[in-house]
């Protein structure tokens, strides 16, 4: 079976590791551009254009889907498009290109969070169930019938790194049984249930509102951890410092512990703060310009800014 697969990070990276150990001829790759990352804005490629460097596979890196670029698919001739965490919608001229299909692997129990951040968004929405849904592209975005599916459940202790990794790996799994449903002509069957969306995260998305319950930040700051992650302000020296944090516990559920974004606690592991409802436990964070840190690190430096008990605030 030839397929092409379309892909860009770093999730679809374990599936490509289950076709070539399943002998499937992958006939290229199809990625992002090359962009700048890190501090230094280095341009580099994507995790999925390395593996496919490394694995000695063609890689396509169009900059639009455009007549030439459709021709070459063509030429390609896939008996399969496989698409994961691509970024990009295909249109429906591509969709058809396949002899047998285009399928796409969806990290969330469609219909539920379609869209591009299903993982984010089920985290921030205190989900305790995920999953991972193999369908057929149709013209739509997220809509098509479904292959396989699969429950996940969302640990306690989960985050945006730790589920997505959790997701990836299953999801080799499940694409390889996908796979063989479609050789054995077995049938799809429509999504049954509500549809929601699970936006791009932005920016702003990521700011605390201390007024909010200390359940609903604390997973705020579980499901932004890879980007934007969770933040919020605080004066030091008389100076506005915008502060990310990375790791969180509940502390009291329910009840008023003081006004919201107030430190009303400081131990050597955590600093406790008030919120709308209930109480949370700051235990890693990072402060503008410098490096991430525990607290006992951070008190080391800043315990003096923290008395009397100043506030967190989100402007």
């Amino acid at each position: 079976m030839r397929i092409l697969f379309f892909g860009s990070d770093i999730f679809g990276i374990p599936s490509l590791e289950a076709l070539k150990k399943r002998n499937f001829e992958i006939v290229g790759v199809v990625t992002a551009l090359d962009k700048p990352k890190g501090r230094g804005l280095k341009i580099s490629p994507s995790p999925i254009k390395e593996w496919a460097t490394m694995n000695g596979i063609n890689i396509y890196q169009p900059e639009k889907f455009d007549e030439e670029f459709i021709c070459k698919i063509k030429k390609i001739a896939p008996d399969l498009i496989i698409l994961i965490s691509y970024g990009k919608i295909l249109p429906y001229s591509i969709l058809i290109i396949p002899k047998i299909a285009s399928i796409n692997l969806h990290p969330s129990l469609l219909p539920k969070y379609r869209g591009p951040a299903p993982i984010e968004w089920a985290i921030i929405n205190g989900e305790t169930k995920t999953g991972i849904t193999l369908i057929k592209m149709d013209e739509k975005v997220d809509t098509g019938e479904i292959i396989i599916q699969k429950e996940v459940e969302i640990l306690p202790i989960d985050n945006g790194f730790t589920l997505k990794n959790k997701l990836s790996m299953i999801s080799a799994q499940l694409l390889i049984e996908g796979i063989d449903r479609i050789k054995r002509n077995e049938k799809t069957y429509p999504q049954i249930g509500v549809p929601s969306y699970a936006p791009k995260l932005k920016k702003e998305d990521g700011l605390i509102n201390w007024g909010n319950t200390s359940e609903k930040i604390h997973n705020l700051v579980r499901g932004v951890i890879i980007w934007p992650t969770a933040y919020t302000y605080l004066k030091i020296n008389s100076t506005k410092k915008l502060i990310k944090i990375y790791k969180t516990e509940i502390g009291e559920n329910k009840g008023v512990f003081g006004n919201p974004g107030e430190i009303i606690k400081i131990e050597k592991d955590y600093i406790e703060v008030s919120c709308g409802n209930g109480t949370i436990k700051i235990k890693e964070l990072k402060i503008e310009g410098k490096n991430r840190m525990n607290i006992s690190q951070f008190l080391c430096g800043y315990k003096q800014y923290l008395i009397p008990s100043p506030y967190f605030f989100s402007e």
